[in-house]
């Protein structure tokens, strides 16, 4: 598998928009959030994690309330999900897991250089000091060693995790950290859903297919793949009450909307801004 990725970010603000959009397709709202990556629905509306903080907005996005959690530990975040007892990111520039409560209360933390995962793609070894404010520190894709970019809670505890570097989707042990491969040989994957005990889903993004994922003693079997045209699929949502998958081709700015679990009939398809790099889809 080819490594991808900079040692260095860019310095300048990326800038980054939250939109809401109709079943046509029209964007029927925004709000302007610094690199928006990750997002999961509230008793009161939505969290959205930005490069450095976690924001609270609306469902109709008019009402925002910047940094409702904001740890030092917080850095280029990227998914959000719910857990029993709060909320699960990925703390990408950090290579790091963190699990927080609504009132921003620091729950759980793991750290892939804990784990074995203590050498970048480069070969270069990583020390990270969990004391530092790391917020506003812009550290590259290669500068990391997994590049752990989703995660998400099964039902016992165990937390699941996709390894951008190592084309893995691991399983992690809530109480010692200890962790193991669910499913390997995933090109740069993105996106872990639980739907429940047994069954997940996640983009294999390099490979532009959408993967629904059998778990049975934290081993992964593929029960169904959907294919998309593009070298870069960066999210896959199966919505199991609809029957439908939306499918983010962050290659070509595009949202395909696809119904069965195979996708076998194309419902819908949405062609977004060409300057915009599409990372998200969260079906209201």
């Amino acid at each position: 598998m080819t490594v991808l990725g900079s040692l260095h970010k860019p310095k300048d603000e990326q800038g980054g928009l939250l939109c809401l959009i109709s079943d046509e397709g029209e964007v029927q709202a925004q709000a302007q959030l610094e690199m928006p990556a990750g997002m999961a629905l509230t008793d009161r509306g939505l969290l959205v994690a930005s490069l450095f903080d976690i924001h609270e907005l609306s469902l109709d996005l008019s009402i925002v309330q910047q940094n409702a959690v904001s740890l030092p530990t917080f850095n280029m975040l990227h998914s959000l999900s719910r857990t029993r007892q709060g909320y699960l990111v990925a703390s990408t520039g950090l290579d790091a897991l963190f699990e927080f409560s609504a009132d921003g209360k620091l729950l759980w933390e793991w750290w892939a250089t804990d784990h074995g995962f203590d050498l970048t793609p480069t070969g270069e070894p990583r020390i990270i000091d969990k004391t530092d404010d790391h917020r506003g520190v812009k550290y590259g894709t290669l500068a990391q060693t997994t590049h752990v970019n989703s995660a998400a809670e099964l039902p016992d505890g165990t937390i699941l995790a996709t390894l951008f570097h190592q084309g893995t989707l691991i399983a992690i042990d809530r109480s010692t950290g200890e962790w193991q491969v669910v499913l390997d040989g995933l090109d740069h994957p993105h996106s872990v859903r639980v739907l429940d005990e047994h069954f997940v889903t996640l983009a294999d993004t390099g490979r532009g297919q959408a993967l629904f994922v059998n778990i049975q003693n934290l081993k992964g079997k593929i029960e169904a793949s959907v294919p998309v045209q593009t070298n870069w699929l960066q999210d896959s949502y199966y919505d199991t009450r609809a029957d439908k998958w939306y499918l983010v081709d962050g290659k070509n700015t595009r949202v395909i909307v696809r119904s069965g679990l195979n996708g076998e009939k194309e419902v819908a398809q949405f062609e977004l801004d060409p300057e915009w790099r599409l990372y998200e889809v969260l079906p209201l």
